[in-house]
């Protein structure tokens, strides 16, 4: 295994930016104004260093934020490595079967936009990781504990000889981190994003029909809108499903509707989203039989959205 703890300091503007990614518009999420990584045995033990300053093209003036917190300066930016260069020399350094492990899932998908941007390869990598879930697998979160990389660091005793929020102190915090984890442990059994996502879908509902996962689609609306994903069959008789037209939000990234069979009567169809890569959508969908309860909620819910819709319409006419 070529195993990389990495971190990434970012810029962003003023004003949100987008760009098109395969004809859709996504939001950029920052523009990477250094690297730092480190190569870990399974152990955690540090073989290699990798550090890097880059000077960005779109994010070009330094956010005061940005500059509170890394403590780095518009001279600092300006001095940095042409942005496809540095990109190119980490992934030089990094070799093509890395795998990134990382502190939560933040650098990834900035990471990857921004290689798309560079006219990089923005699939790689293929495998990352978030070593907090390896890390709440052995210590479980009490009340009142943080997750950022500080309040872990201090919390399993580490010293704190350097400061925090520079790209290549923040992968060795993380790499000291990986010394007190049943590292390859953890790594063998981590989820595929499937996995994940179906996880995120079903929690602990066993009453759940017709399981599936759909990865790496570009809309987001796909669950409506892409027959191939919204084409449901009754998981009693194999007759196609009649979805309601209204879909409800369930939590952040979660939709359902209820669905008619002519022979069985109602289900739900539930979707949960997902965009690990900050890229692309993935879907994982499954359909629930109706019950009395679900039905009430679903009739006021779908009442109040209703109203909703009619007042926004009614304030845009006015």
């Amino acid at each position: 295994m070529n195993l990389i703890v990495f971190d990434l300091e970012w810029n962003i503007g003023y004003k949100p930016k987008t760009f098109l990614y395969h004809g859709t518009e996504l939001t950029l999420r920052g523009e990477i104004i250094q690297i730092g990584a480190a190569r870990i045995n399974e152990h955690g033990d540090v073989l290699d260093t990798f550090e890097v300053n880059l000077r960005p093209r779109i994010f070009r003036k330094l956010q005061h934020h940005i500059a509170k917190v890394t403590g780095m300066s518009q001279g600092d930016l300006d001095a940095g490595m042409p942005m496809r260069d540095g990109l190119q020399k980490f992934l030089d350094w990094a070799g093509p079967d890395a795998e990134l492990a990382e502190w939560g899932l933040d650098d990834v998908p900035v990471l990857k936009q921004n290689l798309f941007l560079a006219g990089l390869d923005e699939s790689w990598p293929a495998q990352w990781y978030d070593l907090q879930r390896i890390f709440l697998q052995t210590y479980p979160r009490r009340e009142g504990e943080g997750l950022t990389l500080e309040s872990v660091v201090e919390r399993l005793g580490i010293p704190k000889e350097e400061p925090f929020h520079n790209a290549l102190d923040d992968a060795l915090y993380t790499a000291k981190i990986c010394r007190k984890l049943p590292l390859a442990e953890g790594l063998a059994t981590y989820p595929t994003g499937e996995e994940l996502l179906r996880s995120a879908l079903l929690g602990e509902d066993s009453a759940a029909r017709d399981v599936r996962v759909f990865m790496d689609r570009l809309e987001h609306d796909d669950y409506k809108n892409a027959p191939e994903l919204n084409s449901v069959h009754c998981p009693e008789c194999g007759a196609p499903l009649t979805h309601d037209e209204v879909w409800l939000k369930r939590g952040n990234t979660g939709y359902y509707t209820r669905s008619e069979c002519p022979y069985c009567g109602h289900w739900y169809v539930r979707f949960k989203l997902s965009r690990r890569d900050g890229l692309h959508w993935s879907f994982a969908r499954c359909t629930e039989p109706a019950t009395r309860e679900a039905d009430a909620r679903w009739e006021k819910q779908r009442a109040a959205f209703v109203e909703r819709l009619r007042r926004k319409k009614e304030r845009e006419q006015a």
